[in-house]
Formats: structure tokens, C-alpha cells, sequence
């Protein structure tokens, strides 16, 4: 499991004082067992926030575009290729004498167009599996300003091993690790930032046929989500553990796994009438989220909609169940799932989630709502 000491200083009072590279040797003598530790984004260098200015087709390169872009001092002439870079676009641009990795950037001729410098994407700048495009950045940067003033690139990354965390459910999330880490060091914990507000809305039609196989499972229908994006650093601090950014809603959710470590999941509220979690009756194939068929056995653990299957329980929704651009209500679901019934589930359909991996650790069933109430808590920060 990968650790990011970026979301943990956010849980620890004074964590500037710290020694966030050297305090795992006594986190692995106290409590679990570190693989690595390595440093990232410190090989970046006079990398700022540019403008671009004008944007003109190569003459004889169509693949090309000649740019001028202001980096605080002045205009400059750059060489992009990239297919989003437009007049007003603010992105990541490296100035001559910068560096990414072992590249400094040097005024170089291509095509005929000396270029002063060079607008990254979130793959060169390691941030982000995006190489499509250049990084797109908000309008409120700052022109010239360093980059790092505005993400959180640098970052201690932390791989514990994921054997020795399997008798404690508690720390497969970031505040569990920073629970430990303010123990061993004597700084205060934090206390979550969660919604605190009575939470007020419509019932959900929510049945659940076995109680022994899901003891907990909670649900919030939220509506009038307009803001879609989500935050930069968010999409930094998920990526730099593992996981693909690929939409707030599904973010959030990855986010609050990997922070508390309890998974849940987003349904689009459209078309969702009656959800009811117990065994299926009959052998059947269902389609997951990623596309495919698979063949579930009678007695698995499903969530089902209207009397059709939804979701694998603790494992993976279906393709049905998945929110798109267009989805402005949700149905959150924090559930508590067995973990007998989800390990043998996985096992059966070789299918091992981030999820079922937590679930099978035998999770805190309170853990449910201190979730749903710290997902409130984000996205109305970000909404």
C-alpha cells in the first residue's frame, strides 16, 4: 500500500517538524513492516505558470504550432505540439536552464522556430499517466509564479507492506497510518473535518435481506452537484498512490478510501428506485464497471435496483451503475460487508478491488458514516 506524507501532514498538528524521511524506520519497528521510501517532484526545476499569448499553425509543420507564451518577464517563442493549446490556456511551462529529471531544457531550434522553452503535460511532469495534452491550469495562477507555489508535487511516498497491515484494518487508510505516526512522534491528531450539519432529504428505499453478511450500509441521496473538476492536487495525491484520476465523484470516492479507508461508491440517482442487498438466487453473468462479463455464482452477495443486479457487493458495481459527465445526483453508498463472504467472493471470480481488499480486513461498521459525512464535507468544499 502506497503512503502519501503529503495527505498525512494534513491530519497531524505541527507535521513540519517531522523527519517524514526518517521516521519509518521506528513506524516499521512499532508497527508495520516499510518497503521503500522515496522522494518525488524534487527534480523539477524553474518550472511556472506561462500564458499563452498567440497560437499559430506551423507553415509547414501542421502538427506544430508556433506559440508565444508570457512567463512573467516577458513573451517568448515556443514549439508545442500539443492538441489543446489555445490563446489564454495557462500550463506548466519550463523555462531555458529548467529541468525535469535529468532534461534541462535548452533554446532549441525545430521545424525552422527556435523555441525558449516548453509546455508539459502531467506525464512529463509526473503527476498524471495524461500525455495528450499540456496540463491545463486555473485562470486564477499567477503568471510567473513557481508552480510548486500552487501543487503539491513534492512528496515523501511511503510502500507498506500489505502483509503485515492484515491484522489491522485501522491503518489501510491515511488516517489510520497518521493515527500511528502521531503516537510514535507525540504531535496531535487532527480531528476529521466531516459534515456536522443535520443532514437533511428524501427516504431511500433501502432493504437489506442479511444483516449477518452486511451488519451496516448507509446511503444519502445528494443533489445539485455542479462543479465536475476535480481539485489538481487531489488528482496529484491519487495518482502519486496509485489510482487514476478519472471524475470528482468517482475521485472523492477513491479519495476517502485511501484516507480512511473505507470504500464507497457513487450511483447516479437517475432510474434508482429501490436498492436491496442479499444473495442471488440463480447462477448468472453480469457485466462490471470495466466491461466485463462475469460469471456470478447463486448465493454471491449482490446489490440489486429494481430488482436487477447493480453491483457485486464490496467488489465492483456494474457497468449500469456508473456515473457519467452528465450526472448532477448521486446515490453515496458507505456499506460494511462481511469480509468472509467478500474474500471468498473475490477469490471465486478472481476479482481483487482496492475495496474488496479493505473489506476483507473486517472494517469498523462506524467507519460508514464518519465516511459519507467526510465525502459531504469535500465535495461541499469544492461545490
Amino acid at each position: 500500500m502506497k503512503i502519501s506524507c503529503n495527505i498525512l501532514k494534513g491530519h497531524i498538528k505541527d507535521s513540519d517538524k517531522i523527519d517524514w524521511l526518517n521516521i519509518w524506520d521506528k513506524f516499521s519497528i512499532r508497527t508495520a513492516e516499510v518497503e521503500g521510501v522515496i522522494q518525488v517532484g524534487n527534480d523539477l526545476d524553474k518550472i511556472i505558470v506561462g500564458e499563452v499569448i498567440s497560437c499559430e499553425d506551423h507553415p509547414t509543420k501542421p502538427q506544430y504550432h508556433v506559440l508565444k507564451v508570457n512567463d512573467g518577464e516577458g513573451e517568448v517563442d515556443v514549439l508545442c505540439g500539443a492538441p489543446n493549446v489555445r490563446v489564454g490556456l495557462k500550463s506548466a511551462f519550463v523555462q531555458v536552464g529548467g529541468r525535469i529529471g535529468d532534461f534541462v531544457i535548452e533554446a532549441k531550434k525545430i521545424a525552422g522556430v527556435t523555441s525558449y522553452g516548453m509546455l508539459c503535460s502531467g506525464s512529463e511532469l509526473g503527476i498524471s499517466d495524461d500525455h495528450e495534452g499540456i496540463i491545463e491550469l486555473p485562470d486564477n495562477y499567477e503568471v510567473g509564479r513557481n508552480i510548486k507555489d500552487y501543487l503539491a508535487i513534492e512528496d515523501i511516498i511511503v510502500e507498506i507492506d500489505n502483509k503485515s497491515l492484515t491484522n489491522r484494518p485501522d491503518l489501510w487508510g491515511h488516517y489510520g497510518i497518521a493515527r500511528e505516526i502521531s503516537a510514535i512522534t507525540g504531535y496531535e491528531l487532527l480531528p476529521l473535518d466531516v459534515y456536522e450539519d443535520e443532514i437533511e432529504g428524501e427516504d431511500l428505499d433501502v432493504a437489506v435481506h442479511n444483516y449477518d453478511y452486511c451488519p451496516r450500509y448507509s446511503a444519502i441521496k445528494i443533489n445539485n452537484i455542479l462543479n465536475k473538476q476535480t481539485p489538481l492536487n487531489m488528482q496529484i495525491q491519487l495518482f502519486y498512490v496509485g489510482m487514476r484520476s478519472i471524475s470528482l465523484l468517482v475521485d472523492l470516492t477513491n479519495y476517502l478510501m485511501i484516507e480512511l479507508g473505507q470504500p464507497m461508491h457513487a450511483f447516479d440517482a437517475a432510474g434508482i428506485n429501490k436498492i436491496e442487498i442479499g444473495l442471488g438466487e440463480d447462477d448468472t453473468t453480469f457485466t462490471t464497471l470495466d466491461g466485463i462479463n462475469r460469471k456470478i455464482a447463486a448465493n454471491t452477495l449482490m446489490i440489486k435496483n429494481n430488482n436487477k443486479y447493480f453491483a457485486i457487493a464490496g467488489i465492483m458495481g456494474g457497468l449500469e451503475s456508473g456515473i457519467n459527465n452528465d450526472t448532477t445526483s448521486i446515490i453515496l453508498e458507505s456499506a460494511n460487508f462481511d469480509a468472509y463472504v467478500i474474500r471468498s467472493t473475490s477469490i471465486r471470480l478472481g476479482l481483487r478491488t482496492e475495496a474488496s481488499a479493505r473489506y476483507e480486513k473486517s472494517l469498523d461498521p462506524n467507519l460508514t458514516m464518519i465516511a459519507a459525512k467526510r465525502f459531504i464535507r469535500l465535495l461541499k468544499n469544492i461545490n
